[in-house]
């Protein structure tokens, strides 16, 4: 499935990229990223506008959910079960309720990030401008006698590359193998294959470099760069916004206990941190997917809320 969503996704980024590059081809992959990520932002705005009207009619009939549960409380056996069961749903059915509308969003948000994540991996394969770039930087590489042994030592330490025959031996294996290079190993590369045009690299480095960092590197690896400062405000920020989207978040709904209030307190500081981290060890292109999603969310959050609030849903 992932596979299938990521040549989807593939495709949709390639005319988004398409649109962008005829206009500035310079940082044209981190702006190709910003308007993926709005454009799948408002896809899904129908579903997040039912998951919060799911949330705040929930809330409503609280009370009468916890009758029923208090009603079987101590009658466990599959009868007594089933019966709460159709009450439940009958109170759902008639406040028009999806007991599943709040993770609905969520399940299909991360398919798109794991694709995402997959189409940046091989950006020089999903976005037709970089694999020609690409492809013509393998046919060079192939014409220098040797060629094979250069690459193995240049990413012996990569134990995510694969090395076969179809992989050095094809100007589409070799082009793959070309679009997981890390900046530090084109550097490398350069330096021993002295007559790549610059041209074709300096194409490369226009669409992948966005706001001074590459965006198919991760941030682990632009630390080993000297790139500290950028790396550790686009983990920061990635962190930071998804804290204030959740806290923007919890403000459009009211906790019902104590032990739901733990449970999003607590989530309110792993969340953060776990993204930050993923932002850290992930290529870079997601951060910036990862930060312009959190704003769009929070603006989003706020304006729903201030919506409801006037027309008094869940009151």
């Amino acid at each position: 499935m992932i596979d299938f969503l990521a040549q989807l996704l593939g495709v949709v980024l390639n005319q988004i990229f398409d649109a962008v590059y005829s206009i500035s081809p310079a940082g044209s992959l981190g702006v190709t990223i910003i308007l993926f990520t709005i454009f799948v932002r408002v896809l899904i705005l129908p579903l997040m506008i039912n998951q919060q009207r799911s949330m705040k009619n929930m809330q409503k009939v609280q009370p009468e959910i916890q009758r029923i549960q208090n009603k079987y409380k101590d009658k466990k056996d599959p009868e007594s079960q089933k019966q709460m069961s159709q009450e439940l749903g009958e109170l759902y059915k008639t406040h028009k309720i999806n007991p599943l509308g709040g993770c609905l969003p969520l399940l299909i948000q991360m398919p798109i990030f794991f694709a995402l994540f997959r189409v940046l991996q091989r950006a020089g394969t999903y976005i037709t401008k970089l694999h020609d770039i690409y492809n013509e930087l393998a046919v060079q590489i192939m014409n220098v006698q040797g060629y094979q042994g250069i690459l193995q030592g240049i990413v012996k330490e990569r134990a995510n590359v694969q090395f076969n025959e179809t992989t050095l031996g094809t100007v589409e294996g070799l082009q793959s193998l070309l679009s997981h290079l890390t900046t530090s190993e084109w550097s490398q590369l350069t330096q021993t294959f002295k007559d790549i045009p610059q041209t074709l690299l300096q194409q490369k480095d226009n669409i992948e470099i966005f706001l001074g960092i590459s965006l198919v590197d991760t941030p682990n690896d632009l630390m080993g760069q000297g790139v500290i400062i950028a790396v550790i405000l686009l983990t920061f920020i990635a962190g930071f916004t998804t804290y204030l989207s959740s806290k923007v978040m919890a403000s459009g709904t009211q906790q019902q206990n104590d032990q739901a209030a733990q449970t999003q307190r607590t989530m309110n500081i792993v969340f953060p941190f776990l993204t930050a981290w993923m932002t850290y060890t992930l290529p870079a292109g997601l951060g910036i997917y990862w930060i312009t999603s959190n704003i769009f969310q929070i603006v989003q959050q706020l304006a729903i809320n201030k919506s409801m609030d006037k027309t008094g849903e869940g009151e």
